[in-house]
């Protein structure tokens, strides 16, 4: 009877620890943003829109190394394929987007490969 009682009670102190943080599975909130929320910003660019909404995805962290000391932003993906860095978003119109996605660093390196250590915007276009 005691062992099983030990057992209940290792099984309630485990059971939290391997339940999954918010978003580990994909993209929580704070990583999306979603045709709806862009749509309130129709005329504005997708940069303006990612710094009001979402300013924590372009901070840049200081420099990329020791020997470069050039502060760098997120890189961007546009439907697929790299298109530069978080100045490219300047040329994009809400209006355009469907969905806005950012990928911490080491989900970008994951998912886009190495090389991303400010993350990753992806930019999804409207069909």
């Amino acid at each position: 009877m005691r062992s099983i009682a030990t057992f209940v009670i290792a099984v309630a102190l485990l059971a939290p620890a391997c339940a999954s943080a918010p978003g580990a599975g994909g993209s929580s909130g704070s990583e999306l943003l979603t045709r709806e929320q862009l749509a309130e910003r129709a005329g504005q660019s997708v940069y303006d829109v990612v710094l009001r909404l979402r300013p924590q995805w372009l901070n840049s962290r200081g420099p990329g190394s020791v020997v470069d000391p050039t502060p760098q932003s997120p890189s961007v993906y546009f439907n697929g394929s790299i298109v530069g860095d978080a100045e490219f978003l300047r040329q994009l119109s809400v209006s355009d987007t469907e969905e806005l996605r950012y990928w911490r660093p080491g989900r970008a390196s994951a998912r886009f490969g190495m090389g991303h250590v400010r993350g990753v915007i992806e930019v999804i276009a409207r069909s």
